[in-house]
């Protein structure tokens, strides 16, 4: 299992932010993505492996991302059904931060955690890494070495 964080490193090296981890990197992140997928399901989590970065025509639920470029790696992100509701996305259209886009957000939140954490316990190797910017990626790292 190749670790993203070297590829981070050289991405800013380069200061290439566009920095494309090599390909057998890239194949052995779908592997584990797919084992995630298949990990999260088995605990009743609806979930889907988001390659290359799109996440169109997705189902809600738990989305496991590969990033062939930054992040790199594979993290993890929820989206609640409720957000493909009209109401949901005419609060998201005018910004409107209270109510129900707040309520989603902390809920979505809540589930991403739940989700990483069911990971851990299964023995993944995952971690919580904040970034810059306020941003927190929710990373899986590797497989169990006994699967259970």
């Amino acid at each position: 299992m190749s670790s993203p964080f070297p590829f981070i490193k050289q991405a800013e090296i380069d200061d290439d932010p566009v920095y494309r981890a090599p390909d057998d990197a890239i194949e052995s992140w779908k592997d584990l993505a797919e084992q995630v997928r298949a990990e999260l399901t088995r605990m009743g989590f609806a979930a889907s492996v988001v390659p290359n970065g799109d996440p169109f025509d997705l189902p809600p639920g738990a989305h496991v991302w590969v990033h062939s470029i930054h992040p790199f790696g594979v993290t993890l992100d929820w989206v609640a059904p409720v957000t493909n509701s009209p109401a949901y996305r005419q609060k998201a259209l005018v910004q409107d931060t209270s109510g129900l886009f707040s309520y989603v957000t902390k809920a979505n939140g809540i589930a991403l955690q739940a989700i990483h954490a069911t990971l851990l316990v299964a023995g993944f190797d995952a971690q919580i890494d904040d970034a810059e910017d306020s941003v927190r990626y929710f990373r899986v790292l590797a497989a169990p070495a006994h699967p259970m």
